[in-house]
């Protein structure tokens, strides 16, 4: 689904498989690119999702990871092996997902599926600035409390600032997957500081969120108020 020119949304639950959280296909000056790729059970619809818009998935130059989480980067040994593209993730989340650790990358915690190992050609860092021509470029910003390597990336897309939030805005908490709930707050603090027109976020309908700012305040003063622990991890199927 076209969000803006030159930007896509290609996985999530609408679009790919009910694992995948959303994923976005760039058109750079110079090849494709991704923001997050969902899951081994979506990859096959991922790649005809590229395919329906018109683009050739061998063009993927890089993976752009929000974290190293099953659910945003479990397909990446797969791109890697089928289209040779590279992954880029912050360094701390890099260890679980080359060696696929079944818990802090949540495949077995949540999903009930190995983590395909892949290797990490690379590192995000805070502050960071990436130019794709066709007027996108994004910044990375580092804002660690889902996980301690989870970032945002802060589009400019021909001026209209969009962003791309993955699991720091309304992701869940837990200790056993590294979360840190005073990090996490602090990461929030930051994204109050900044602007943007629209945003959105790991797991959510192919569309651009509204009114980013005064969203994006209220998650923050939401915070940590009152977390459930009644979980229902998708491995499992539940009666009631």
């Amino acid at each position: 689904m076209k969000l803006m020119n030159h930007l896509y949304m290609v996985a999530g639950v609408s679009l790919s498989h009910p694992f995948d959280a959303t994923a976005y296909l760039i058109e750079g000056d110079s090849g494709l690119y991704l923001l997050d790729c969902g899951t081994p059970n979506g990859f096959a619809q991922v790649v005809e999702n590229i395919r329906s818009l018109g683009f050739d998935p061998g063009e993927i130059r890089c993976i752009y990871g929000t974290h190293g989480h099953y659910d945003h980067v479990g397909a990446a040994a797969l791109f890697q092996k089928k289209y040779r593209c590279r992954l880029m993730i912050h360094e701390a989340d890099a260890w679980q997902v080359e060696t696929g650790d079944p818990v802090l990358t949540t495949a077995e915690l949540l999903y009930g599926n190995p983590f395909p190992a892949c290797n990490v050609d690379g590192f995000v860092k805070d502050g960071e600035l990436i130019n794709f021509g066709n007027q996108i470029s994004m910044c990375v910003i580092h804002t660690p409390g889902h996980t301690r390597g989870s970032v945002c990336y802060a589009m400019d897309c021909g001026g209209y600032q969009f962003l791309i939030a993955g699991d720091t805005i309304w992701g869940g908490y837990s200790e056993q997957i590294g979360s840190d709930a005073k990090l996490w707050m602090e990461s929030l603090d930051k994204l109050t500081t900044m602007h943007f027109d629209g945003f959105s976020f790991g797991h959510v309908g192919a569309n651009v969120i509204a009114d980013a700012d005064r969203r994006i305040m209220d998650a923050r003063r939401q915070f940590g108020v009152y977390y459930n622990p009644w979980f229902k991890v998708m491995k499992e199927d539940f009666r009631y």
